[in-house]
């Protein structure tokens, strides 16, 4: 039997949600799986019923990727279907507050971490822009947008934003830091 390595698309499809916010000590009086179920009927009464959830895996994430943080860490829950977890994420952003015993939580989908690593770089530069009413956005799962003159620009990766940019100087001279950019043509390398 031969192993296939799956399409990069594949990695986004996974069936994984992320539930950020739960307190450790609740790992201690419930299963993470009952945990899971638990917050799905108290905040989605009808899809609970409507769903057929099936929980392949549940578990916190490693210590090791957060030790900087003092919040709780990350539950990994991994969904039989792809389809569950869609619906799901549908009623959360319907809901827009999801809470575990009266307090706010949030249910999102799992990234791998080159993922999450590359959301993390459009960081600095989504800050300015967000400064600047420029209105950024990071669409799913690691492409920036934001408005420019009226119009609604997005870009996949930080060359196509610094080309852009260079062709507008008020937008070049606002991000020159964080994309390594000259605005005086004759100082550019040759």
């Amino acid at each position: 039997q031969e192993f296939v390595i799956p399409d990069k698309k594949d990695y986004i499809k996974l069936p994984n949600l992320t539930i950020i916010g739960v307190p450790k000590e609740e790992e201690k009086s419930k299963s993470l799986e009952n945990l899971f179920e638990g917050i799905i009927k108290k905040n989605f009464i009808g899809l609970a019923g409507d769903l057929d959830i099936q929980i392949q895996k549940a578990q916190r994430t490693p210590g090791k990727f957060i030790t900087k943080r003092s919040s709780p860490r990350h539950i990994v829950i991994r969904l039989s279907k792809v389809k569950t977890k869609e619906r799901i994420l549908r009623a959360v952003r319907q809901k827009h507050q999801v809470t575990y015993k009266g307090k706010p939580i949030r249910l999102t989908a799992d990234f791998s971490a080159e993922t999450l690593q590359a959301r993390r770089d459009w960081g600095p530069i989504f800050s300015l822009l967000k400064q600047n009413n420029y209105q950024p956005r990071i669409l799913y799962p690691v492409k920036l947008s934001f408005i420019n003159e009226g119009k609604i620009q997005s870009f996949s990766d930080k060359q196509m934003l610094r080309e852009f940019a260079t062709t507008k100087p008020a937008l070049q001279e606002l991000l020159k830091g964080a994309l390594n950019l000259e605005t005086n043509p004759q100082n550019t390398p040759k």
